[in-house]
């Protein structure tokens, strides 16, 4: 047992072990010590009790204000879910504290669920895990894509030779990176200098300096960077320009952490849900410098508010993705 942890670990540890816990754990993280309601915002609010003064059992709260009850899972990507919130807590540990994630089948073997309630709990976790409305990136930023997908099986009768890099049929995805600070990726639908620049311009800031590699649809974007734009020339074997800080490492091991991940833990993903397993990478990667506890305590108190259905994530994909042919389909056979 590690020494001197902090004490949110301590109460992290003791909610995957306990109901009552975890319920203690996600209220404290979720309202601090001022509960609220979640249907009106009125903060006149008392705990449910039975006849010999203990918490109800639903742990439910009474509002003042609106007269409704409500429980810590009111408005949370929990809510409605007859699994314990135990199950939750620990899958928000796993999910987070993971280098490459945890799969849905090993969350199953190790909670003693169902997979398909584990692909419940992760797919909502990873939803619920999206940046929205983030600071832009600022200072000197690495810009570069990337293909996620492994090799296409072979077709009875299919013999063209399948592509690998820029063109090929597997699904490209952006980063956007600064120096010591967040990460950003976006799915394309195409790979064009106007996407590119579209994206860069959501994400950074235009006096940022940009880095990217030599392709071609950088060039034109990087004349609205104030300060300057600066490519590594990878067709001739540059990788560092030497005696400057000119390179594209950061990106390119961000990039490896999801490569890793999706053939290592995963093994497939599929093409409507790889948005939500990049929201989970970059969660990740932007809560490094934290550590368990406080990680998880930020994912929670960041899906406040959240709520996915099914359909919603099969029927409205939050990013376009390319169209591809039957043969490539086979690298995204499902979730794992």
């Amino acid at each position: 047992m590690i020494k001197n942890a902090s004490p949110i670990l301590k109460a992290l540890r003791a909610a995957t072990q306990s109901e009552t816990a975890a319920v203690e754990f996600l209220e404290q993280q979720r309202w601090g010590d001022a509960p609220a309601c979640p249907r009106c915002g009125v903060a006149d609010v008392y705990r449910m009790t039975a006849a010999d003064g203990a918490r109800n059992k639903d742990y439910r709260w009474r509002c003042r204000g609106c007269k409704q009850m409500f429980t810590v899972r009111t408005g949370t990507i929990f809510e409605e879910s007859r699994l314990p919130l135990r199950v939750w807590v620990y899958a928000f540990w796993k999910a987070c504290s993971s280098k490459k994630g945890i799969s849905a089948l090993q969350l199953s073997r190790e909670m003693e669920i169902t997979h398909k309630s584990a692909l419940f709990v992760l797919r909502r976790i990873r939803h619920g895990l999206g940046s929205e409305n983030a600071p832009k990136l600022t200072g000197t930023i690495e810009a570069d894509e990337t293909y996620v997908g492994g090799r296409p099986r072979r077709f009875f009768g299919y013999t063209h030779k399948h592509k690998t890099g820029r063109g090929t049929h597997k699904v490209p995805v952006m980063g956007v990176v600064q120096r010591g600070g967040d990460v950003r990726f976006r799915l394309l639908d195409r790979l064009t200098s106007d996407r590119l620049s579209e994206v860069l311009a959501e994400n950074a800031d235009l006096t940022c300096r940009l880095i990217t590699d030599e392709y071609v649809g950088y060039q034109g974007v990087g004349k609205a960077f104030q300060g300057g734009h600066e490519a590594v020339k990878h067709a001739i074997g540059e990788y560092v320009r030497k005696g400057t800080d000119v390179h594209s490492n950061t990106i390119e091991g961000v990039f490896s952490l999801i490569k890793r991940g999706v053939m290592g833990t995963f093994h497939s993903v599929s093409r409507k849900h790889l948005p939500n397993y990049l929201n989970e990478f970059e969660f990740r990667w932007n809560t490094r410098k934290l550590d368990d506890g406080q990680r998880v305590a930020r994912a929670i108190r960041q899906v406040d508010g959240k709520r996915l259905e099914y359909r919603e994530s099969v029927d409205n994909p939050p990013y376009l993705v390319p169209a591809a042919p039957k043969q490539a389909d086979a690298l995204f056979e499902g979730d794992r």
